[in-house]
């Protein structure tokens, strides 16, 4: 469980980092107001990103296990 949340943490904390980024660059350009807007945007979206990756790797993970494992047979 440590590592499942570190990992989701770690890769929640990235993906909004990097996209909010994205979002707010093709939404507003390099505007005098971009960094706050962006930190705004991040602020809002990671804890949300945090929730749904936690809730949502596990079975996904199985999903795959599964998939590949058939695959392989």
């Amino acid at each position: 469980m440590k590592i499942h949340f570190t990992f989701t943490a770690a890769f929640s904390f990235l993906m909004s980092f990097l996209l909010s980024a994205w979002v707010t660059y093709v939404n507003l350009g390099l505007s005098d107001t971009f960094f706050l807007s962006w930190m705004k945007a991040f602020a809002n979206a990671w804890p949300a990103a945090f929730l749904v990756a936690f809730t949502v790797a596990p079975p996904i993970r199985a999903l795959v296990l599964k998939l590949f494992s058939k695959e392989s047979v």
